[in-house]
C-alpha cells in the first residue's frame, strides 16, 4: 500500500508559513515604535521652542514695559519740577521786597526734593530706573581738605569706622588737584570704594554691596602735615549726597540774597533739567528699539538669559513709587498688547 504524503506536508508548510506570518509583525514593531518615539521628541521640542519663543516675548515685553512705565514716570516728575521753578521764579520776583521770601523759598524746595524722592527721580535728577539699588553715595565734609596744593610732604591715614577697613595717602609737596584725587582715589579703590568730585568741589564716595558699610560710620583720620592738626586723630563725618536743588537752598537762608541770585540759579537747575530730560528720551529710544528686536523671532539663549537678568534685577530694586508707575504703565499696555496681537 502507498501512503500519500504530499497533503501532510502542504499543510506543515502552511502552518509553518502562518507562524512566520504572524511573527513578522511582532519583528516590525520595534521600529515602529521608535519612529513614533521619534516623532514624539520631536514634536514635544517643536512644542518646547514654541513655548519658549512666546514666553521670551512676554517677558521682553513685560521688562519693556516696566523701562517705559519708569522713564514715563521720570519725565512727568522732572516736567513738574520745571513749571514749579518758573512758579518760584516769577513769586520770589514779585515779592522780593517781603522779609520772609527766604523762609517761603526754604520751604518749597524741601517740598520739591521730597517729589522728586518720591517720583522716581535721584538727587541730580537722572531716573532711578538706571541707578544700582544697593550703590550707596556720601559727600566728605568741607571741613577736611584732601585735594589742595601744599607746601610739604604729607601722609594721611584714615579709618573707616568699625568696617575694618584702612587707607593711606602719601601726598607729595605741590601736588595738584588732579594728582591728589589720583592718589585718593586709587588708594579707596583697594577697597572697592570709587571716588568722584561734585561740582561744589567736593569728594564723593561710592560703595556697593558689603563695602557700604565703610560709608555708614564717622571715619579717624591721623598723620602728618598740615592737613591733620598736630598730627592728632581727627574724627570727621560723611554726608549725604548733594541734591541739585541745595544751592537754591542755600540761598534761600541768605538775608541779603537778591532776585538776580535767585534767578541765575533757578536758571541753572532749568538746564540741568532739560539735560536730564534729553538723557531720558535717549534711553526711551532706546526701549523703543528693544521693542522692535522683539519683532524679529526667535530669540536666542543668549538673549533670554539676559532679559531674565534684566527682569531679576527689576524685581529686587526697592520701589517706592508703585503706584505712579502702575498708572504709567496703564497708560502704555495698550500699545503693547497691540503690537502683540499684530505680530502672530
Amino acid at each position: 500500500m502507498q501512503i500519500d504524503t504530499a497533503p501532510a506536508v502542504t499543510e506543515s508548510q502552511r502552518q509553518a508559513e502562518g507562524r512566520v506570518a504572524t511573527a513578522a509583525p511582532s519583528a516590525a514593531s520595534p521600529v515602529v515604535a521608535r519612529d513614533s518615539a521619534g516623532a514624539s521628541v520631536r514634536v514635544t521640542k517643536q512644542a518646547s521652542s514654541t513655548q519658549h519663543a512666546v514666553l521670551s516675548r512676554w517677558v521682553s515685553l513685560a521688562s519693556i514695559a516696566k523701562s517705559m512705565s519708569q522713564s514715563e514716570h521720570s519725565t512727568r516728575t522732572l516736567q513738574q519740577l520745571s513749571r514749579q521753578l518758573k512758579s518760584l521764579e516769577t513769586q520770589i520776583h514779585q515779592t522780593s521786597n517781603s522779609s520772609d521770601v527766604g523762609k517761603k523759598v526754604n520751604q518749597l524746595v524741601t517740598a520739591m526734593k521730597r517729589q522728586l524722592q518720591q517720583g522716581g527721580v535721584d538727587n541730580h535728577f537722572q531716573s532711578q530706573e538706571l541707578q544700582a539699588p544697593s550703590r550707596l553715595t556720601k559727600a566728605l565734609t568741607n571741613k577736611v581738605d584732601l585735594l589742595s596744593p601744599k607746601p610739604m610732604d604729607e601722609t594721611v591715614s584714615i579709618v573707616m569706622g568699625r568696617s575694618g577697613k584702612a587707607v593711606s595717602l602719601n601726598l607729595p609737596a605741590g601736588a595738584s588737584r588732579n594728582d591728589n584725587l589720583q592718589t585718593v582715589s586709587k588708594a579707596f579703590a583697594g577697597q572697592n570704594i570709587d571716588v568722584s568730585v561734585s561740582g561744589r568741589s567736593e569728594l564723593l564716595f561710592h560703595a556697593d554691596g558689603q563695602s557700604r558699610a565703610a560709608l555708614k560710620e564717622p571715619w579717624l583720620m591721623m598723620g602728618t602735615g598740615v592737613r591733620v592738626a598736630a598730627g592728632n586723630p581727627v574724627a570727621i563725618s560723611l554726608n549725604d549726597e548733594p541734591h541739585a536743588l541745595d544751592d537754591l537752598q542755600q540761598l534761600s537762608q541768605q538775608t541779603d540774597a537778591r532776585y538776580e541770585a535767585y534767578s541765575q540759579e533757578i536758571a541753572k537747575l532749568q538746564r540741568n533739567i532739560k539735560s536730564a530730560l534729553q538723557g531720558i528720551e535717549s534711553r526711551r529710544q532706546q526701549i523703543l528699539m528693544r521693542l522692535q528686536q522683539v519683532q524679529r523671532p526667535p530669540l536666542s539663549e543668549e538673549h533670554l538669559t539676559e532679559i531674565n537678568g534684566e527682569v531679576q534685577q527689576l524685581m529686587q530694586q526697592p520701589n517706592h513709587h508703585a503706584v505712579p508707575i502702575l498708572i504709567a504703565q496703564a497708560n502704555i499696555t495698550r500699545n503693547l498688547v497691540s503690537f502683540s496681537l499684530a505680530s502672530h
